[in-house]
């Protein structure tokens, strides 16, 4: 099984640092562009199932990499973005009075002393939800030897990614946060995951 997991494209929310989380934001005219060039690259792969976000901004990506693949995208709360609670629409930055002096503000720096804020969730939780949902997704008969599409989040993507290279709590994010429709390859053969390609950018924009 061949598993292509993206992350969506731009909305207005990621151009302003805002913290999107499960606000259902949709995506901008740049994130339309990239998801179409996205798209025109990916053209030639033949999917056999797409899964996603239930947020719009992933199920438009997903939409919008199928092009005329007569496929339903499969939504699955598993791949939400990490939830931000009450914390969520505020502008990512020091100088936040909201934020500032706040664990919160450990997010990228030092995930291993992060805390959510109230509503919001822990890395660990993101791991166990995204790494079962991949696992569940590999194991499925009717998929062996097929190219899936999963469609997600700049957190999730790096929980799901996080049991294929395993890592201290302080190396999360591993390279970094993925670029709007960066693609990640993933292969599953006779139960063993192996991650082929991390956060390949496909456009020129």
């Amino acid at each position: 099984m061949n598993i292509y997991v993206i992350r969506h494209g731009e909305t207005d929310w990621n151009a302003q640092r805002r913290i999107q989380g499960r606000s259902d934001i949709p995506l901008n005219a740049k994130g339309l562009e990239l998801a179409q060039a996205t798209a025109e690259a990916m053209k030639d792969i033949p999917f056999h199932a797409v899964y996603s976000s239930p947020l719009k901004r992933a199920v438009d990506t997903a939409e919008i990499i199928l092009k005329d693949r007569p496929l339903p995208v499969i939504l699955d709360d598993r791949i939400i973005e990490m939830g931000f609670g009450l914390f969520e629409g505020e502008v990512m930055s020091e100088d936040n009075p909201k934020l500032k002096g706040t664990a919160f503000m450990n997010f990228f720096c030092a995930p291993q002393l992060y805390i959510p804020p109230e509503g919001g969730e822990s890395f660990a939780q993101v791991c166990q939800r995204t790494t079962e949902f991949l696992h569940e997704l590999a194991a499925r008969p009717e998929l062996q030897e097929k190219n899936v599409l999963v469609s997600s989040h700049g957190a999730a993507i790096k929980g799901l990614l996080s049991s294929l290279y395993p890592s201290a709590p302080e190396d999360f994010w591993h390279g970094g946060v993925h670029k709007n429709c960066a693609v990640s390859l993933i292969t599953a053969e006779n139960g063993k995951l192996e991650l082929k390609e991390d956060g390949k950018v496909y456009y020129e924009i």
